[in-house]
């Protein structure tokens, strides 16, 4: 049962609390049904609202997006529009209103689909201590030590990327499968523990039917509640293709 709420007047004081038990909160989208439900085992929570980690700062043919930066916040950058367009897809307005970057990026299927747009992007992700390249962030983030600060992306990739996403609904649906391209790029997510890289597709991106075929027959997505393995394959093959399309178009 939570007993007590903090709200640091900073990230490093907010680590210190994680450092000492404390659990983080940022939208508290992900946090508040399981406290609701019981189901939540930490005393002590730490809100991220004022520790200083929200806002988007351009400079240098680069964009800083802070964690704690609102998903309505992401979804209306339209530099970054394979970025701007996954966040857009995440829930209601509500729900992006409170939801973050950085508490996206770290949860699990059927959320998180985020990470796939950034992962295409190859952003950096700050952590205080260190930056670490997308590609090796869910590898190396170290729950109850680290604090996610910032994402950063680089302007020119961002400008030319594509999401697109298939749910058994328009809205408010998990995402069968997300896919994204930029840079040369292709990230794939739905229903894995975090969104992957295609390297086969990468390799075939001159042409988008070998991409797509490329892509399915090395993703290795599980079948849950949403889809089965066999239909997420079908779905990879199909959208990968689409967005090495739309790629091509941009």
């Amino acid at each position: 049962m939570v007993t007590e709420y903090l709200l640091p007047s900073s990230a490093d004081e907010a680590a210190a609390e994680l450092a000492e038990g404390a659990a983080l909160m940022a939208g508290g989208t992900t946090v508040m049904p399981r406290v609701l439900a019981g189901g939540f085992e930490a005393e002590r929570v730490v809100g991220l609202a004022r520790a200083g980690l929200d806002g988007v700062r351009r400079g240098d043919g680069r964009t800083v997006i802070g964690a704690t930066t609102t998903l309505a916040a992401v979804a209306a950058l339209d530099h970054a529009p394979a970025l701007a367009a996954a966040a857009a897809q995440v829930g209601g307005p509500a729900l992006r209103n409170m939801a973050t970057i950085g508490g996206n990026l770290l949860a699990g299927a059927p959320y998180g689909d985020v990470g796939v747009g950034l992962l295409a992007l190859g952003a950096d992700v700050d952590l205080g201590d260190r930056a670490v390249a997308i590609d090796d962030f869910w590898t190396e983030f170290r729950p109850g030590v680290d604090i996610v600060r910032s994402v950063a992306l680089n302007d020119d990739v961002a400008a030319d990327s594509v999401y697109v996403r298939w749910a058994r609904r328009a809205a408010n649906s998990p995402a069968v499968v997300c896919v994204a391209v930029a840079g040369g790029r292709v990230a794939i997510g739905g229903g894995g523990s975090h969104p992957v890289r295609s390297v086969g597709a990468e390799a075939h991106l001159d042409d988008p039917g070998v991409a797509g075929a490329a892509a399915a027959a090395e993703v290795d997505l599980p079948t849950d509640g949403i889809a089965s393995t066999w239909y997420r394959k079908r779905m990879t093959e199909v959208f990968v293709r689409q967005a090495v399309e739309e790629s091509h178009a941009v």
